[in-house]
């Protein structure tokens, strides 16, 4: 049961020191989420042209 408790504690101490990681981890997220959701609007309308570009490259490797 010691060495449980050693190892609990081990694991206690780096969680707090782990802590500090994961809260300016999770702030960083919640500023940079909104650019992530403007990439994705971006991408969604950049997609159909995507497409037809692709159409296009397959077509023109099809005649040469």
């Amino acid at each position: 049961m010691a060495k449980f408790a050693g190892i609990t504690h081990e694991f206690n101490a780096f969680t707090r020191e782990f802590t500090p990681f994961t809260r300016k981890f999770g702030a960083f997220t919640r500023e940079f989420t909104p650019f992530t959701r403007e990439f994705g609007a971006f991408t969604r309308e950049f997609t159909p042209f995507t497409r037809e570009f692709g159409a296009y490259t397959r077509e023109f490797d099809e005649e040469s």
